[in-house]
């Protein structure tokens, strides 16, 4: 990762080589990420890209970096109701061509890079964790059944493997509709006896 500098100037020239290298990614992949192009776009010399990141690798990754949250957090709230939030909110970031460019990128980089694999983590990573306290919570309000928590993953799956192949291999936008069908088919087997 780049190195650490508190120079107003040196933190400017970084943050600027950032968006650059950020809508560069989106806009042509990663192999339109170099240092030349990252300058050129940020008004800045290479030499000062290649002070903050010393290789193309590190440039990525940041750039990749730049806009990471987790895919899914959780709160005490209805269970599906978070799930319905979350996913329409997801499903409008995915429907934007710039999130395929990077979310294909992190995926493409991981399997080589630590670096990338960590940003893979903190995307999709703490969902389960998050999720199961979310699930026992809904248990003892009685939205859900007991031993749903130990299936966490499995439920994210059932949801977002979905909607993931729909978008990305299929090309389909994605819209309130799907979301809710995906949310439900996955919840259903954990719905109270009524």
């Amino acid at each position: 990762m780049s190195r650490t500098n508190d120079d107003p100037r040196a933190l400017r020239s970084r943050a600027a080589a950032l968006t650059a290298a950020t809508e560069l990614l989106v806009e042509g992949g990663p192999e339109n990420v170099t240092h030349a192009t990252v300058a050129r776009r940020a008004g800045i010399g290479r030499a000062t890209v290649y002070r903050h990141w010393p290789d193309q690798q590190t440039l990525l990754i940041d750039a990749l970096a730049n806009d990471v949250r987790p895919l899914l957090t959780f709160d005490d709230s209805p269970v599906r109701d978070q799930l319905m939030t979350q996913m329409e909110q997801m499903t409008h970031r995915f429907n934007q061509p710039a999130a395929v460019t990077v979310l294909i990128t992190i995926i493409q980089q991981a399997e080589r890079d630590k670096d990338a694999r960590r940003i893979r983590e903190e995307i999709f990573g703490q969902a389960d964790e998050h999720f199961a306290r979310a699930l026992a919570a809904a248990v003892e309000r009685g939205e859900l059944r007991p031993g749903v928590q130990e299936h966490a993953t499995d439920l994210i799956a059932r949801i977002v493997g979905p909607l993931l192949f729909q978008r990305f291999l299929l090309g389909e936008r994605l819209d309130k509709d799907t979301v809710a069908d995906e949310v439900d088919t996955a919840l259903a087997p954990w719905l109270p006896n009524t």
